[in-house]
């Protein structure tokens, strides 16, 4: 005897809605920007502070200065991403 096909039942997925974000993106994306910032200009100060104290060593003093180069770079990227941010933030008002 040949056994009935049973119909599958199609059920529906529901999916969560998504409420509208808030506007508390700007704030966290400044204070992230800032706290970069900070660490970027540090790093700085303190390989250019080991570049003047200890010229003497070759290759090592010539590293100091190119990570000097690089994230002063860095932190000028950050500042100006900073204004761009506190541009918006006066502009959204």
């Amino acid at each position: 005897m040949a056994k009935k096909k049973r119909t599958k039942q199609v059920r529906k997925v529901r999916r969560a809605r998504r409420t509208a974000p808030q506007s508390n993106g700007l704030k966290n994306k400044t204070s992230l920007v800032v706290k970069n910032l900070l660490l970027f200009v540090a790093l700085s100060l303190v390989f250019l502070v080991l570049y003047r104290f200890l010229p003497n060593l070759g290759i090592l003093s010539n590293t100091f200065y190119i990570m000097t180069i690089a994230f002063g770079f860095v932190a000028i990227a950050l500042l100006i991403a900073l204004l761009v941010l506190w541009i918006l933030k006066k502009v959204k008002k």
